[in-house]
């Protein structure tokens, strides 16, 4: 075979020797701009007939198609491949020659086909993708529907042990409902709308048996939620996200903060140390430094940040004790004390002010919020598999499309995604 040949199969990733390439390349235009233009054909004698199955086959000239093979320029890349037809003499039907380059009726080479599936699982709109590989958005969507075909939803029969709950704003402003495994962080299905009706709907399609071997379903402080997973999930403990509890505690103190600090005159050192150092007042008691001074430009001169701290909390004896409430919670969720917990709930007492309803939201979901002081399982993964599905819609300029935009989420995060599938207190070793 002439090195010329073998050196375009290599470049073109042909691997069927069937197609053969007898003349020079060429410019041409095609649709308004230059392309390659690389001359091959195709031709062998098949077996029988694809038809009828008899062997009574004879040449009957050729069919020349235009596929899309992969660029090494920005200039598009046609195969002009004259494909052998073949005539049956038994029920006189005409076929063309078939190579696994090409897919039956596809004007797209296989090697571009994975190029642009292997681009949509990156967080580009269709359209970029397009334009890159010469081909219409349109194609791109359809080969996302092609792969998505391809891939089943979570069997019916099974559940993970542990699951978390969760919703984000997809198409339209909507709010939709995705859950995942807790355990390998794997997404396990995105519904279209948040209802309890429809979520209900869903998770009832799963066998009992499966639905009572759930353990754990991590959530926020939704009741909704919480009341449809006693419901479903007879055996389950709700854990509440410790980082919406965080989130709670740290909204109240910086509350009451606010609140504190405009009873101050703006030019008083403390309102500024408040206003512009307000994180002191959410860091660890413990990471305070309390021995070297060291210079704040909010007030202007060397201090300790302890003392800093002391003196703002001291401006109000509600924030001061607001403040020490929050420094237990926090501290329980760091070392896992659900007795610190439960003690710092039931020693509350009201303080007319925003702490007063974040308390009380912990005591009506008292045994759900110790769960997630105890469990070692959160949202963290969820939360961030929703940031991902954002910058997804941010990247496209939005989906009009319900269907297009899961499967476009999917391939991403799930179907090309390397995943490892790590369990809980299991250590893969890492690769030499």
């Amino acid at each position: 075979m002439p090195l010329t040949s073998q050196s375009i199969r290599n470049v073109l990733e042909i691997k069927d020797l069937n197609i053969k390439f007898h003349e020079d390349s060429y410019l041409k235009t095609v649709d308004g701009c230059e392309a390659l233009i690389i001359p091959a054909v195709l031709t062998y004698l098949p077996p029988r007939c694809i038809n009828c199955g008899f062997d009574n086959l004879v040449k009957n000239g050729f069919n020349t198609n235009m596929i899309i093979v992969p660029s090494l320029v920005h200039r598009p890349t046609y195969l002009a491949l004259k494909r052998q037809r073949f005539l049956c003499r038994e029920c006189h039907t005409t076929f063309d020659a078939q190579t696994n380059y090409i897919w039956q009726n596809y004007q797209i080479s296989q090697p571009v086909r994975q190029l642009i599936l292997s681009e949509t699982a990156r967080n580009q709109s269709n359209k970029d993708i397009a334009q890159r590989y010469h081909v219409s958005d349109k194609t791109v969507q359809r080969i996302i529907d092609e792969e998505a075909s391809q891939h089943q939803q979570y069997a019916k029969d099974q559940l993970p042990k542990h699951l978390a709950f969760d919703e984000f704003a997809s198409v339209d402003k909507k709010m939709s409902f995705i859950w995942c495994d807790s355990d390998r962080h794997t997404i396990g299905e995105i519904l279209a709308y948040r209802t309890s009706r429809y979520i209900k709907a869903y998770f009832c399609g799963f066998s009992l048996k499966a639905r009572m071997n759930v353990e754990t379903i991590t959530l926020d402080l939704n009741a909704g939620y919480i009341n449809l997973v006693t419901e479903l999930f007879s055996n389950a403990k709700v854990v509440v996200d410790r980082f919406h509890i965080v989130q709670m505690a740290n909204r109240s103190l910086n509350q009451i903060r606010i609140q504190v600090m405009k009873t101050l005159d703006k030019t008083d050192k403390k309102y500024k140390f408040m206003k512009h150092e307000w994180k002191q007042f959410l860091r660890p008691m413990g990471k305070l430094e309390k021995v070297l001074p060291q210079y704040h430009k909010s007030v202007d001169y060397y201090e300790t940040d302890l003392n800093l701290v002391t003196e703002g909390l001291a401006l109000n004896h509600n924030f001061e004790t607001a403040y020490e409430t929050y420094q237990d919670i926090m501290t329980a969720l760091r070392t896992h004390n659900m007795a610190l917990f439960d003690q710092t709930l039931r020693a509350y007492h009201q303080l007319d002010n925003p702490m007063d309803t974040t308390i009380k939201s912990f005591k009506k979901y008292r045994q759900q919020v110790l769960n997630a002081v105890e469990s070692p399982y959160s949202n963290g993964y969820l939360g961030g598999t929703i940031g991902r599905i954002k910058k997804i819609k941010n990247a496209a300029f939005g989906f009009r499309n319900w269907l297009n935009y899961i499967n476009r989420i999917k391939i991403q995060l799930q179907w090309l995604h390397p995943v490892r599938q790590t369990v809980r207190n299991i250590k893969v070793p890492r690769p030499i």
